[in-house]
């Protein structure tokens, strides 16, 4: 099958990231995955014209407002991914709440990562509740064996064996609307009662607005 995937793909954002990873799944099934930034559509009408000129068959979005929107009117299935945007910021301004609750009524599907996120959904459109599934998010990772431990804590300026560490590891990019330095201050107080608590946050400064 020939689908359209629409997400915001910022880079070193959560999206592109669990966008990129929901394509390779699709991919991996044998089917072919178009990933779109939705930023690059006026509206719906040019996603029209890519639906006819690459002869989609069905769609997908992350992000009901941002993504899901675009992908109204146009005769071909498609299911939505609730982004942590959609139900802690756009669901409280009128316009975008009557956008995502018609997307909704189209869709013949809504994917949500969490049973929160599923509950808040379900608040918000009751109608709707019969056709928002969970499907928790999930990787599988494999530990380096040969990661050089010593030369890293040295370069963090943590002079201590590895063996007498607890290192907590945060992977993000550092923007305001999800800003994790709000962790440092609890973090520092925790490592002036327990010394070998470290928390290291890997991930580039993302400044832009969103």
């Amino acid at each position: 099958m020939r689908l359209l995937f629409l997400a915001v793909l910022r880079p070193h954002t959560g999206n592109a990231v669990t966008a990129q990873r929901v394509r390779d799944h699709l991919e991996a099934e044998g089917h072919v995955c178009l990933l779109k930034d939705a930023s690059d559509f006026a509206g719906p009408a040019d996603v029209a014209h890519l639906i006819r000129a690459e002869a989609v068959q069905a769609a997908l979005a992350l992000h009901l407002c941002r993504a899901g929107r675009l992908l109204q009117g146009h005769g071909i299935p498609f299911g939505v991914v609730f982004g942590g945007t959609d139900l802690n910021e756009d669901v409280r301004q009128g316009d975008k709440h009557l956008v995502m609750g018609k997307v909704l009524e189209e869709a013949r599907f809504a994917v949500a990562f969490t049973e929160s996120m599923r509950a808040a959904a379900c608040l918000q459109w009751p109608q709707a509740k019969g056709k928002i599934y969970v499907q928790g998010q999930g990787i599988a990772t494999a530990p380096n064996a040969a990661f050089p431990w010593s030369a890293f804590l040295q370069r963090a300026d943590l002079p201590q064996s590895a063996d007498n560490l607890h290192v907590f590891l945060l992977i993000c990019g550092l923007r305001p609307v999800k800003d994790p330095l709000y962790l440092v201050d609890a973090f520092s107080e925790w490592h002036r009662e327990e010394p070998s608590a470290y928390l290291v946050i890997v991930g580039p400064e993302v400044s832009r607005p969103l």
